[in-house]
């Protein structure tokens, strides 16, 4: 069954996630769905940038959530080692910051706590390298399903390209491998801050059957130019309501 990883960049409040949910649930309750949001963006390129509830805030939002709709799944980012047990008691599926996909110490932990982790692919790694984490996690909970996200392969230091041929090689090795439709559109500026084109991230969207990946990640606002991070890349929840639609 396809999966779908479908939420706001951040969780920010309770009613924004309430609302990105409750557009986005009719059409997924019948599908393998993960409500996404961030509880911190702790890899903000600036130092104002705004991160988010926090741990202790965003997992009672998320267990709200769970409560207006019970049947629904939840997964969200971890940055430190110490923050993955508390996520255990809510979180169906730990994601492993792109930043991140490669620290022993963070993949260890989250094997012993969950069943499922999803890795996200570094910008700067090959598809060969990113098999290796795989060991990490098995030897250390054999019944972990190992997901990666694809979100696209730095060129130079600007464009990211969606490397299409690697699906075939990661399905080798992981449980599930997704496309990360809205990070892999991201685009560095000219000022050095990150943009991004929605309209490529809908066609990613599209495209995802075509190349036989197991699911998609999408990020999704209602208001995109309010959006705490990834505010270029992310879909009007709009958008996002019309290709679940088709």
């Amino acid at each position: 069954m396809k999966t779908f990883i479908i939420g706001p960049c951040s969780i920010e409040t309770y009613e924004l996630s309430h609302k990105v949910l409750s557009t986005v649930y009719p059409y997924m309750k019948d599908k393998d769905f993960y409500f996404k949001g961030s509880f911190d963006k702790a890899n903000r390129s600036s130092i104002t940038g705004k991160r988010g509830p926090g741990l202790e805030e965003g997992l009672e939002i998320f267990k709200q959530l769970k409560s207006d709709y019970p049947n629904v799944k939840v997964t969200t980012d971890v940055h430190e080692v110490h923050q993955v047990e508390k996520l255990s008691e809510v979180i169906d599926l730990i994601q492993i910051p792109a930043f991140l996909c490669r620290q022993t110490d963070l993949l260890v932990e989250s094997a012993k706590h969950f069943n499922k982790v999803n890795i996200k692919k570094g910008q700067w790694m090959s598809p060969q390298n990113m098999v290796k984490g795989v060991d990490k996690l098995k030897s250390t909970n054999s019944d972990c399903e190992v997901w990666v996200c694809e979100r696209g392969t730095a060129l130079g230091y600007s464009q990211l390209i969606v490397d299409f041929a690697s699906v075939d090689l990661l399905k080798e090795h992981f449980d599930k491998v997704i496309l990360d439709c809205t990070h892999s559109a991201q685009l560095t500026k000219p000022t050095g801050r990150i943009g991004g084109n929605p309209k490529l991230a809908a066609r990613y969207y599209k495209a995802a059957d075509i190349f036989e990946y197991d699911g998609v990640f999408v990020e999704a606002h209602p208001t995109p130019s309010l959006s705490y991070s990834d505010a270029d890349s992310v879909l009007p929840l709009t958008t996002m309501e019309k290709l679940l639609k088709q």
